[in-house]
């Protein structure tokens, strides 16, 4: 579905740029036209992201392919078996030998073998060198009908907690885990530190080349865990993952500099990305529930229903005196809301017995 802030950016750059384009450029018309949709969706996120003053500036060049523009082979060349052949126009094509890295390239095999569709190609420029994206496309299957709701929530003390809920027996948790993100704070605070020596002594350049060494070792951190996060999804019985919402949760975060730094140092959306595209890879749906609908999870016994104020990493509940770990508490909240939402289920809360708690690890 095309919104209407990316159909008004299209339409204004269609209009003023797409026949100037042909004219000074011999290119194909489809190129013109990826040229075109490429800077809409900049525009787009330029636009839904700005803030007061804030100018649009790109930090690399990059050129998209679609299949009207390339096509790719394997041969028996000796210098590489991989070939990447771009169309500029009618007349004029370009074939590039390509090599990929081992992972890269177990993944090209199974694309040619058809387990997954060519899209297209980003070809990016980075530090003198150009370098090809393949996007691949896998048509996967989810079930019709989800029988365990696994909720994840995320926090500056952890970065992800999980549990599990059968939709026949919503009342009883299964499994809860957690994955602290030590590694991502031991970095972020590492390259912080190294950041604010080499300011000091005015060696600018030093402080950009840092930048996407800290970038990779961070996602290398978000994989691991998005990882064992959907082996945890996979254990149990037709799983759907649910999880917030995370738009413009930065802008509404304001707390002392210090808890700001390290709860802006963790990369909650882009965890949710590698999550959700990891459990689609393994037939798992995943949902997103709106700020509105997660709301004082944190701070509502998921047993009794009642509400409280929390200190401390405990849920203790002064009506039913239910202790539960906050950040578990609140994923069975999570999971409850959205299986309430979707009609699945009864969810009426588990009787309790005045005074007794039940406490986890």
């Amino acid at each position: 579905m095309v919104s209407g802030l990316q159909f008004q950016i299209e339409k204004s750059l269609h209009e003023k740029c797409y026949e100037k384009a042909k004219e000074l450029f011999n290119l194909n018309t489809a190129l013109i036209q990826t040229a075109r949709d490429k800077a809409v969706e900049i525009l787009k996120s330029f636009e839904e992201k700005r803030k007061e003053e804030s100018v649009l500036k790109l930090k690399r060049i990059s050129i998209r392919f679609d299949k009207r523009c390339y096509s790719f082979s394997k041969t028996n060349n000796a210098l590489t078996p991989y070939w990447l052949t771009l169309s500029l126009n009618r007349k004029e094509r370009i074939s590039l030998p390509i090599v990929f890295g081992e992972k890269q390239r177990q993944r090209i095999e199974e694309a040619l073998k058809g387990e997954w569709k060519f899209a297209a190609v980003e070809m990016v420029k980075r530090d003198g060198e150009w370098y090809a994206h393949f996007i691949l496309k896998k048509v996967v299957e989810v079930p019709d009908e989800p029988e365990t709701v696994i909720a994840i929530d995320r926090g500056e003390r952890n970065l992800a907690v999980a549990v599990a809920i059968s939709k026949k027996n919503p009342n009883k948790p299964m499994k809860g885990n957690f994955w602290k993100g030590e590694e991502i704070k031991r970095i972020r605070g590492l390259y912080n530190h190294i950041r604010r020596r080499l300011q000091e002594k005015k060696l600018i350049k030093k402080v950009k080349e840092l930048r996407g060494k800290e970038r990779r070792k961070v996602n290398q951190q978000l994989h691991i865990v998005a990882n064992q996060i959907v082996a945890y999804a996979k254990q149990f019985p037709k799983p759907i993952i649910v999880m917030e919402d995370l738009t413009g949760i930065r802008d509404n975060f304001d707390k002392s500099k210090e808890l700001n730094r390290r709860f802006h140092s963790l990369p909650f959306r882009k965890l949710q990305i590698y999550i959700e595209y990891k459990a689609l890879l393994e037939g798992i749906e995943v949902r997103y529930l709106p700020k509105k609908e997660v709301r004082n999870t944190s701070k509502t016994c998921h047993r009794c229903g009642h509400a409280a104020q929390v200190n401390g990493r405990e849920f203790r509940c002064p009506k039913c005196g239910l202790v539960y770990n906050r950040d578990l508490n609140a994923c069975i909240n999570i999971a409850r809301r959205l299986m309430r939402s979707a009609g699945w289920g009864s969810l009426a809360f588990e009787p309790a017995d005045e005074g007794k708690g039940v406490k986890t690890p």
